[in-house]
C-alpha cells in the first residue's frame, strides 16, 4: 500500500500523523509544495493548475491513492474522485459529514483560509447534506503563516485566534477547515471550551478505511519531499511523526 499526499506546507504532515497512526505498515510519499505556499490565497483555477501539477508528481512515485491534504486545494477539486485511475481522498467530504453528527444545534463554524471560505464550499455540502445546518464561516488569514514559523502557544497566535473565534460563539461544533489548524488545535480547545472541534486529518484516515479494511503488510515507510528548503518543515514534521526525516527537495519545477 502506497499513499500519496500533498499540501502546500506543514498542514498536511496533520493528515499524514493519521494516516501512519491509522496503517502504519503502509509506505507514504508527501509532497510540500513549499515554493508556492501558501495555496489560500490563490484563485481557483491556480489551485486546479497546482493540485494536477502535484497529482503528475505523485503519480510518478507509483502510489496507489491520493490525499489531498489542503481545503483549499479540495475546494477545487471535489469532482475528482481519481485521477488516471488512482482513488483521490479530499479533507472536504468526510469531515462535513462528521461535523454534521457531532453538532447536536447543527449550528456549526467552519475556520479556514481565504479562499476556502470565499469557495462556499462548506456551507453548500453540509447544507445539501442537512438543509436546515446553519453554517458560520471565519476567514482566517493569519493562521496558517503563523503556524508555518512555529508560533503555536504564542502571544500572536492568542490574539488572532481570539478575534476569529468571537464570530463563532453561537455555534456548538467548529470545524477546522485548513490541515495547519489542528496543530493549533488545543489552544483553539483553551479559547472554545465546550465546543466540539472537527479534525479533518481523522476524517479522511476513517473514510480511507473503505478502501483497506485490512491493515497492509510491511515496514512501513514516509518520504517527504519539498519544492523549495523550508528550515521548520522538518522540524515540524519530527515533533508531529516522531521519526528522524530527511529532507528531499525536488530537483525540479512542477511547473
Amino acid at each position: 500500500m502506497h499513499v500519496g499526499l500533498f499540501d502546500s506546507g506543514v498542514g498536511g504532515l496533520t493528515v499524514l500523523k493519521e494516516l501512519v497512526g491509522e496503517f502504519p505498515n503502509a509506505k507514504f510519499s508527501y509532497l510540500g509544495d513549499t515554493a508556492r505556499l501558501p495555496y489560500g490565497n490563490k484563485a481557483p483555477e491556480t489551485l486546479r493548475k497546482y493540485s494536477q501539477e502535484n497529482m503528475v508528481f505523485l503519480k510518478e512515485k507509483k502510489v496507489e491513492a491520493i490525499v489531498i491534504a489542503c481545503h483549499s486545494a479540495s475546494s477545487v477539486c471535489l469532482d475528482m474522485e481519481d485521477y488516471q485511475g488512482i482513488p483521490i481522498f479530499n479533507v472536504i467530504a468526510p469531515s462535513c459529514a462528521e461535523a454534521l453528527e457531532k453538532s447536536g444545534s447543527k449550528k456549526i463554524g467552519v475556520m479556514a483560509t481565504k479562499a476556502t471560505i470565499k469557495s462556499s464550499v462548506y456551507p453548500n455540502y453540509i447544507k445539501d447534506l442537512d438543509n436546515k445546518a446553519e453554517v458560520i464561516g471565519q476567514e482566517c488569514p493569519l493562521l496558517v503563516p503563523l503556524v508555518e514559523e512555529g508560533l503555536i502557544d504564542d502571544e500572536m497566535t492568542h490574539l488572532a485566534l481570539s478575534r476569529y473565534l468571537k464570530s463563532l460563539e453561537s455555534t456548538d461544533t467548529i470545524l477546522l477547515g485548513c490541515t495547519h489548524y489542528p496543530i493549533l488545535q488545543d489552544e483553539i480547545q483553551k479559547m472554545a471550551p465546550g465546543k466540539s472541534l472537527i479534525n479533518p486529518a481523522s476524517s479522511v484516515a476513517e473514510k480511507m478505511r473503505t478502501l483497506w479494511p485490512k491493515s497492509p503488510e510491511g515496514e512501513g515507510q514516509i518520504d517527504i519531499y519539498l519544492t523549495d528548503h523550508a528550515p521548520h518543515f522538518i522540524d515540524h514534521a519530527q515533533r508531529l511523526l516522531g521519526e528522524k526525516i530527511t529532507e528531499l527537495i525536488h530537483p525540479h519545477s512542477l511547473k
